[in-house]
């Protein structure tokens, strides 16, 4: 019996929630075995309720809804039912997880890749290898400059994984080395040096060791930032919206402070904090301001077309076209 779903924030329009009879059945397997439906609403497509949802339609409706709502409610018991009755799509997943890995990294892709990886950890919530790749994505993510606004709650995601690999992979140099940037980024230096000394304890002397040893001698020497670096990652995303929205000295303002202070800029040098930077400053008729940090976004990477198109439009047209 189909039924609208009041929340619309949870729900896509393409689907309905169905409730299936007691007693139903779907048939799985060559054997077509018959494997009993909870009585919870399953999301279907809205093409496939005709006439009542058929097997097919109720895998393919739990499959395609939690690579939406991966978070959503029953979303344990969908990941359940695909892998009991419809591992197929199972398989179509990881093989998507793979491909992803291969390509051109931007964030439609991490954050695609991170729905996927949870489904599978739906099923198997204590694998510390599944929650370290969770861990990796969301702290690549929130390094990522479309979503530096929201770097905040990919950290804090990304060190919520981490914790929880670390129970399963007690002494793991990954989980303590991702652990030691997090916290660095949030301020938390003290907790930071902790987690590097853990890591460095096991470590075989050389090249990668001293580099480590560098940041925990660097943190005892208070030669750290004065403030959390994620307040400035959180500038420069707010930066990059009221540049969309057409306030262009506003963010200016910001990222000229940002540049001044220096500290984002030395911690993580980008060629697009140039760019922005840069097209903010032409856009207020500041060519000079303008090519100079674009010039700035060259030196980091030398192959950043933007940054170079924009610099070619003021050698030839004396501003940005």
């Amino acid at each position: 019996m189909p039924q609208e779903n009041k929340n619309r924030d949870s729900l896509s329009d393409a689907f309905l929630l169905w409730v299936p009879d007691e007693g139903r059945t779907l048939g799985v397997g060559a054997d077509r075995r018959a494997f009993p439906l909870p009585s919870i609403p399953f999301p279907i497509h809205r093409e496939d309720l005709a006439g009542g949802p058929s097997d097919d339609a109720v895998g393919r409706g739990a499959y395609d809804y939690l690579r939406q709502f991966p978070d959503c409610p029953h979303n344990l018991d969908y990941a359940e039912l695909l892998r009991d009755a419809f591992p197929h799509f199972l398989g179509d997943l990881g093989a998507q997880i793979v491909l992803l890995d291969n390509k051109e990294v931007d964030s439609p892709y991490i954050l695609r890749k991170i729905t996927y990886l949870k489904i599978f950890s739906l099923l198997d919530p204590d694998n510390g290898r599944l929650l370290q790749q969770l861990g990796m994505a969301c702290y690549e993510l929130a390094h990522m400059f479309p979503e530096l606004g929201r770097s905040r709650y990919h950290l804090l995601a990304a060190l919520g994984y981490f914790q929880r690999s670390v129970k399963t992979l007690p002494g793991d140099m990954t989980n303590l080395n991702y652990l030691g940037q997090i916290d660095f980024i949030l301020g938390d230096y003290p907790e930071s040096a902790r987690h590097w000394t853990d890591m460095i304890s096991t470590m075989e002397e050389g090249a990668a060791r001293q580099a480590v040893k560098r940041k925990i001698d660097r943190i005892d020497a208070r030669e750290v930032p004065d403030h959390p670096l994620i307040d400035d990652l959180e500038a420069v995303g707010e930066a990059m919206e009221l540049y969309g929205e057409g306030r262009i000295r506003e963010a200016r303002m910001i990222l000229d402070n940002l540049e001044e202070e220096g500290t984002v800029t030395t911690e993580f040098p980008t060629p697009e904090f140039y760019y922005l930077l840069g097209m903010c400053r032409g856009r207020e008729g500041e060519a000079g301001g303008a090519f100079e940090a674009f010039e700035k976004a060259l030196e980091i990477d030398p192959a950043h077309e933007p940054a170079m198109k924009a610099k070619n439009s003021i050698l030839e047209e004396g501003g940005l076209a």
